[in-house]
């Protein structure tokens, strides 16, 4: 017994100086680094972007970061192109603080990444989102850029003047210990 209490003695020495906090059952504690963003509504087209005045579009997005990669998820429909226009998104590359289309003062995020339109034609997106808080609708932002080869093929949403989301609701979280960024990558 008196060499399990000195072992353990031991150990808690070598842990106290080696300046590192040991949390609950020995593990580090560490700094929640990320917050994440969710969101799903629609906007409606007033004529200036691709999408035709009038016509919805459909969104459902997330993205952060989570267990050292980037998360994330893109499905937008747009209700009046012919024939229906399906952006699905494939992979999340990036996630940024950005500034808000309208001047607003709430949080917004950049997510970008790969997708796939109408099922057969690769592109990558970029999707700004912004939560001016509750409630969403006629609040919140969401717009869309994709781009095939590099070069614009669709733009919709708030930055392109449609102006905010008309139902839904998009949410910018708080951290939680799950959300580590990738190496290399720190949230601003």
């Amino acid at each position: 017994m008196r060499k399990l209490i000195v072992g353990i003695s031991a150990v808690l020495m070598l842990l106290t100086l080696s300046g590192r906090p040991a949390g609950a059952w020995g593990t580090e504690q560490q700094q929640v680094p990320c917050d994440f963003v969710t969101g799903g509504g629609f906007i409606v087209g007033r004529g200036g972007s691709d999408l035709q005045a009038g016509a919805h579009g459909n969104f459902g997005v997330g993205g952060g970061v989570k267990n050292g990669a980037f998360w994330g998820h893109l499905e937008y429909n747009d209700h009046g192109s012919s024939p229906l226009r399906t952006v699905h998104g494939t992979s999340v590359t990036g996630y940024s603080q950005s500034s808000s289309c309208l001047g607003t003062s709430g949080p917004t995020r950049d997510i970008t990444g790969t997708c796939q339109i109408n099922q057969t034609v690769d592109c990558t997106y970029i999707v700004r989102v912004t939560d001016n808080g509750e409630p969403g609708a006629n609040h919140d932002e969401f717009s869309i850029r994709v781009m095939v080869g590099g070069s614009v093929v669709y733009q919709a949403g708030t930055c392109f003047g449609d102006g905010p989301i008309v139902g839904g609701n998009i949410q910018v979280h708080k951290g939680n210990a799950s959300n580590t960024p990738p190496s290399g990558f720190t949230c601003e």
